[in-house]
């Protein structure tokens, strides 16, 4: 009621000072009739006097003869069936449309008569017979009149229709199967009609190919004709979804909304002039949805509403193609299910590694190398695989991986080229199995440790010091690389020592090898051919040089500095307890005047 009550003002005050009263006053009728009169005196007749008498018609016709017909009301006891019902659902729809175009009429005549009114006050000079401004003024007035009361007894009928179908709605019984069999016809019918009406428009624009403008005109009526049936048929169909709807209300059924769009796709198909009568019915559905199930309900629904249109919107968005390869256009989708697929590929290779490592464990008879080949080479092949299942999701052609490897090899031979041998050394390694994990190597003379890893480009080696290295493939390929335990764990160790000149030889042997035997150091005692033995190597400048052979194992012969440790402290004590002199290098100097020259002869 508010906004109308706010209409009246806004006419009440475009009409408060009207122009001539006695056009607009109780007397106007008598008024209209004598200024007629006035005019059927008069001699010949200009354009102004014409106009005149027209608009005087239309006053008389608005105040005397024209009638208002009552609106059309509904009677609660009457709405007993779902066709009832429907009707009475229907009156309203009307009305409340009704009651839009009046007030958008209301709304242009009082647009009118503000233009009008500002002109005529404008004008000072009055005659006895108002002027054609005025009595346009006057319809406009009384016509505004009319309508407002129209707008009056609409509204009153509208809200006593409304309560009688919001009342009665909880008793009607609607047949939703009879509804679906009943659409499921229509359909059939609307599939027809819209072929013949297809039909009809091609013909059309073949005859206008073939110039036969006559023709193609008259099949116009045609067109027009099977246009309405598609219409008829559709609104058919929409009061089948409203008796669903009506139903799913009553339930307070959260399927209401898709039927809901349902009638809201069908409106959209009817033609311009029919699909705005449907407007009001769109806004009813959504009254009454909200009113039955809560306004809860309904936000919960609007914004399931609106992250559906996101999606639908970042769908198209992500279909938009960014770029072309050979001629296939790429978008943000194939790009992010290209990385998805690459992601996935990593992902299973890094399981399967793992689960091919843990699962090797507990084998015996499988030893560390051939565990890293087996998970290397899956690895790798499942990262193959990925890639090429990438290249067929984007929808690129495998033939034109050619021009990959082309553009590939260019890079290879620029830069590339030392990761490519790295991987092929990676590959020889593996099968060669020259190299495995658990060996320790001695690269150089300050590089050597335990294999821990074998990688493709490199493999990790751990230094004594718990220092983890990479080193290139290409290394073990290219350069001299001693492997202490490629085929046995045993190795030979060579302990330097030196004795005084003038010592026993013998005695120097028997006291090392008696003492060494004696020892708890873990040497190789039990095989003949690798027993210990102290051999002279050379008469060096202050001292005799022996050095020890001794075969050691294991751990022993991956730590050869703390070996050689024990080794050396062992043959030192040896010594100082046989009394045997361990010599250090010496200076003698002799000095005597020859010319007044100094000759230095040094001893070692």
């Amino acid at each position: 009621m508010r906004p109308l009550f706010i209409l009246l003002l806004y006419a009440l005050a475009l009409f408060a000072s009207p122009v001539d009263s006695r056009l607009v006053g109780p007397d106007a009728l008598m008024n209209y009739e004598r200024y007629l009169a006035m005019l059927k005196k008069d001699g010949n007749e200009s354009v102004e006097e014409k106009l005149k008498r027209s608009l005087l018609y239309k006053l008389i016709n608005i105040t005397k003869y024209a009638k208002e017909e009552p609106p059309q009301t509904v009677n609660r006891e009457d709405l007993k069936s779902s066709e009832d019902f429907l009707e009475a659902f229907k009156i309203v729809i009307k009305q409340e449309r009704e009651v839009e175009k009046l007030k958008d009429s209301l709304r242009e005549i009082q647009e009118r008569a503000s233009y009008l009114k500002r002109r005529i006050e404008t004008e000072d000079e009055k005659s006895s017979v108002p002027g054609v401004e005025e009595l346009q003024y006057a319809f406009y007035f009384m016509s505004a009149d009319k309508l407002k009361k129209r707008v009056e007894l609409l509204k009153k009928a509208l809200i006593h229709n409304d309560e009688a179908v919001r009342e009665r709605l909880p008793y009607i019984k609607f047949d939703t199967q009879k509804s679906l069999k009943r659409e499921e016809e229509l359909e059939k019918r609307l599939e027809s009609a819209r072929m013949k009406l297809e039909n009809l428009k091609i013909e059309r624009e073949r005859l206008q190919l073939l110039g036969r403008e006559k023709r193609a005109d008259s099949m116009q009526r045609e067109i027009a004709k099977a246009e309405s049936d598609v219409d008829k048929i559709t609104e058919e169909i929409i009061d089948t979804e409203l008796v669903r709807y009506f139903n799913a209300l009553q339930s307070k059924d959260a399927h209401l909304f898709k039927i809901e769009e349902r009638v809201a796709k069908l409106v959209d198909t009817l033609s311009a002039r029919e699909k705005s009568a449907y407007l009001p019915l769109l806004r009813k559905l959504g009254e009454l949805s909200a009113q039955r199930l809560g306004k809860t309900r309904i936000l919960l629904h609007r914004t399931k509403e609106g992250i559906v249109m996101i999606e639908k919107d970042l769908w198209q968005k992500m279909q938009i193609p960014l770029f072309t390869i050979n001629e296939k256009p790429i978008s943000s989708w194939d790009l992010l299910v290209a990385l998805f697929i690459l992601v996935a590929g990593f992902t299973i290779a890094g399981l399967y590694r793992r689960y091919i490592r843990r699962i090797t464990d507990t084998f015996i008879n499988v030893t560390p190398s051939n565990q890293i080949i087996v998970s290397n080479l899956g690895y790798y092949l499942i990262l193959t695989i990925a890639f090429f299942i990438m290249l067929k999701s984007m929808g690129l052609d495998l033939t034109s991986l050619t021009l990959i490897a082309g553009a590939l090899s260019v890079g290879i031979g620029f830069g590339l080229q030392n990761i490519v041998a790295n991987f092929i050394s990676g590959i020889i390694l593996l099968f060669e199995k020259s190299i495995k994990i658990g060996d320790f190597l001695e690269i150089s003379d300050k590089l050597r440790g335990r294999v821990v890893d074998i990688h493709m480009r490199s493999i990790t080696i751990r230094t004594n010091d718990n220092i983890d290295i990479l080193v290139p493939n290409q290394t073990f390929i290219q350069n001299d690389v001693i492997n202490w335990t490629l085929s046995d764990s045993q190795r030979r160790m060579r302990i330097p020592f030196g004795v005084a000149y003038g010592t026993d030889i013998k005695k120097v042997k028997t006291a090392v090898l008696e003492a060494l035997q004696n020892s708890s150091l873990h040497f190789i005692r039990d095989d003949d051919t690798k027993q210990p033995l102290v051999v002279m190597t050379e008469m060096g400048n202050s001292s005799v040089n022996f050095e020890l052979f001794v075969w050691v194992e294991g751990d022993e012969t991956l730590k050869p500095l703390r070996t050689a440790d024990k080794f050396l402290v062992l043959i030192y004590n040896t010594l100082y307890e046989n009394g045997i002199e361990i010599p250090f290098p010496q200076l003698d100097l002799h000095v005597r005047d020859i010319k007044d020259k100094l000759v230095i002869k040094q001893q070692e």
